[in-house]
């Protein structure tokens, strides 16, 4: 007997007729690819579907409709998001290869933070895809911060690792047609005479720095902000 998604007793081969057999995780991959590539509105069954070149009447045989889509794509999301690994007493280093590993699973899953914005993901939300949190929390109460300060080490962890991860890897993993994101400077090409010279100044004195530098620079702010709270 088949099971929701798709399996049955005996083991479905990966190929049939030249094409990977369809499975939810597949669907729920290809569904992530589109939302990366042009954000929630444009991730439709129907694209989904052509992405994996099936008409979108066999995507029901393995989801029910898109509020089922959605589900998967929230499983596949914490299956990929990395557990914490993190030891009181080599804090600055583990909570720095944390944050590390945090990012890649971001830019590895680009406009999530976008569809939860979008999209009710609140009833998908278990126990699991929460644990890294609880362990992070954790973290923060053995390093002796009150609960309200590791309430407060935790948040800012995640909007600094989430918010560099969506604005400004984005802008480097996804750069727009003809933009080449290391001569972006933040400054536009001609402000005006005596306009913004603050922001002119540190442009022209400063040398580009890669997304990987910067973060590095986050990381040590971060740590330096735990420290001392601490």
């Amino acid at each position: 007997m088949a099971t929701a998604d798709g399996t049955g007793s005996r083991r479905r081969p990966e190929f049939r007729k030249g094409r990977p057999t369809l499975t939810r995780e597949r669907i729920a991959r290809a569904a992530l690819e589109i939302l990366g590539e042009s954000g929630p509105a444009e991730m439709t069954m129907r694209a989904v579907a052509a992405r994996l070149d099936v008409s979108p009447r066999a995507l029901y045989n393995y989801v029910a409709d898109r509020r089922d889509l959605l589900r998967e794509i929230v499983a596949v999301c914490q299956s990929d998001r990395p557990q914490p690994r993190l030891d009181a007493d080599h804090w600055q280093d583990s909570l720095r290869t944390y944050c590390r590993d945090l990012r890649a699973w971001y830019r590895a899953h680009p406009g999530m933070t976008a569809l939860a914005r979008a999209e009710d993901l609140t009833p998908f939300t278990s126990t699991d895809l929460l644990r890294p949190d609880d362990t992070l929390v954790g973290f923060f109460l053995d390093l002796g911060l009150s609960p309200q300060d590791a309430y407060r080490a935790w948040s800012i962890t995640v909007l600094q690792v989430s918010g560099f991860a969506e604005m400004w890897d984005a802008w480097h993993d996804r750069p727009a047609t003809g933009a080449d994101p290391a001569a972006w400077t933040g400054v536009p090409p001609d402000p005006g005479a005596g306009e913004l010279p603050h922001l002119r100044r540190v442009v022209a004195e400063t040398a580009y720095e890669p997304p990987d530098a910067l973060f590095e620079s986050v990381l040590a702010m971060l740590v330096a902000g735990v420290d001392a709270m601490r």
